[in-house]
Formats: structure tokens, C-alpha cells, sequence
């Protein structure tokens, strides 16, 4: 979406055509499940190269040396996947940004970047905790994941699901039930949810196939108590290493941090996205 081009028109060589992103917004439909996001980074692409990776909100300076006329950019949301700075990339689920204006250094143009998902995007909604809850804690959890309305607690919507241990209720395993989620062999893969805690808990997968079942962590959330965050959970790695699987649960289990009396997490939006 163009807001608006402005500045001054000079010509003269060295002087960029100024590209603003001021923003990033998804929209998604209801079979695809909540808009919220953690992209705070665009990748930047000429028609022959990469330009670089811009933190949001984004100032991009064009310099081109020969008789280009158009801009001919694609952007692309950038994510941390699994959290991680060394693991930024593309995300190539949310559609890219075509930005084919006029080239003209010295000008300044600003941009929102509003996409969606890919059409290709095949999208599991697992869990939003709006009217149910598919994480059942095992025989040897003393905690257990629950729905609830708190306010405090609520990423959205009327619900999210709620973990809170204690001295003597200081463990929980669970799982989504009889859900089987059927996923491909190759291909990426990515888990996103919302999450706040004040106590560190892992996210994982439990596999079924000709074999006895596999349950395995992925990753271990570390305690954001003041803000909710976004993940993407990269399972690619995980799926592809047990090809003969024939469905998977996910997994959320979570102890009571040392020296810690008590401890809560607050999770939402639990969906897998793959082609």
C-alpha cells in the first residue's frame, strides 16, 4: 500500500530513491486463524540481488548505477525461526511485497507492507482455546493446562490456555488428543503460537507410526513476563527425521523453575503451517 511519495527530486549520482516501510499487517480469513504476528524485519531484493535485511519500521536507500526506470523490489517478512537470531530468514508463508514504482534518487516513498498467506499456505488450526481445550496432561503431571478467561491472562478473543505451578503442583506433560495431525515428509514446516510466562516450559511433538511412540521437546520457551511473544517453530528438521510417521501430537510440558514458589504460562494460538 502506497501512503505517499515526497522529497526532493535530484539526480545527481550517489542520491538513493528512499524506501520507507513504516509498518507490517497481515490479514488472514477464519479457517486461517489469528492476524497476530512477530515480524520485525523485511528482507530486500533487486531484480539481481540481495539489498539487505531492514529492522521495522524500515528505511531502504535505492542506488542503482545504470538506466533503470522502475524500482523493481520484492520484500519479504523476515522471522527469527525458533527464536533465534542466527536463524533469521524469509518467511515464505506470508506473501512477499512487489514494489515496482518509478526510480527517481532523491525521492522518498513510504509503504505499509498488508499481505496474507500464500495460497499455498495448508493451514492446521491446533488450538485457540476459544471453546476448547486439546491439551490433557499425562498420569504424572501434577499440574495441568486449563482454559481460562482472566483478562491477565488472555492473548484474544474470550480465552487462552493457562499452566500455573506451585511447591506442590509443580509439574505438567501434556498433549493435544487424538488429533494425529498428518504432515509431509519434506517440505518446511512451522509451528506459530502466542505465549507470555514467567516459567521457562518446552514445546514439542509426539510421533506415531510403525513404531512405539516418540515423544520429544523441540524447544524450551525462556520467561517473558512482561509482553507477549509470537514463535516460529521450525519443525521441519523434527518431521523429516521420522519418515515413516503417519500423525503427530503436539506437546507442552513444563516444571517448576529452581528456587522459583510458583510459576505461569500463557499460551495461544497454536497453528502448523506447511505447503
Amino acid at each position: 500500500m502506497l501512503l505517499g511519495g515526497c522529497g526532493i527530486w535530484d539526480e545527481s549520482p550517489g542520491v538513493p530513491h528512499q524506501i520507507v516501510i513504516s509498518s507490517f499487517d497481515l490479514s488472514t480469513t477464519s479457517d486461517q486463524g489469528t492476524d497476530s504476528h512477530g515480524i520485525e524485519e523485511v528482507w530486500v531484493y533487486t531484480p539481481t540481488d540481495v539489498l539487505g535485511v531492514f529492522p521495522l519500521p524500515a528505511s531502504i536507500p535505492v542506488n542503482y548505477d545504470g538506466d533503470e526506470e522502475s524500482l523493481g523490489l520484492t520484500i519479504s517478512a523476515g522471522i527469527k525461526a525458533n527464536g533465534i537470531a542466527a536463524t533469521r530468514r524469509p518467511y515464505n508463508f506470508y506473501e512477499t511485497m512487489e514494489v515496482d514504482i518509478p526510480y527517481v534518487p532523491g525521492s522518498t516513498d513510504t509503504l505499509v507492507y498488508n499481505t496474507q498467506y500464500i495460497d499455498d499456505a495448508q493451514i492446521i488450526l491446533a488450538e485457540n482455546f476459544e471453546s476448547a481445550n486439546r491439551f490433557q496432561a499425562n498420569s504424572i503431571s501434577l499440574a495441568e493446562v486449563v482454559r481460562t478467561t482472566d483478562p491477565q491472562w488472555v492473548f484474544e478473543g474470550s480465552a487462552s490456555g493457562f499452566i500455573e505451578l506451585t511447591d506442590s503442583l509443580n509439574q505438567v506433560f501434556s498433549s493435544t488428543q487424538e488429533q494425529l495431525y498428518a504432515l509431509p515428509s519434506n517440505g518446511p514446516i512451522y509451528l506459530e503460537f502466542n505465549y507470555k510466562c514467567t516459567n521457562s516450559f518446552s514445546v514439542g511433538m509426539e510421533v506415531y507410526g510403525n513404531f512405539d511412540p516418540v515423544r520429544q521437546p523441540i524447544i524450551v520457551m525462556n520467561p517473558s513476563p512482561d509482553e507477549w511473544k509470537k514463535m516460529y517453530l521450525d519443525l521441519g528438521p523434527f518431521v523429516m527425521s521420522y519418515p515413516g510417521a503417519f500423525g503427530y501430537e503436539l506437546t507442552m510440558d513444563a516444571i517448576l523453575d529452581y528456587e522459583s514458589d510458583n510459576g505461569f504460562i500463557a499460551v495461544d494460538n497454536f497453528k502448523i503451517v506447511h505447503y
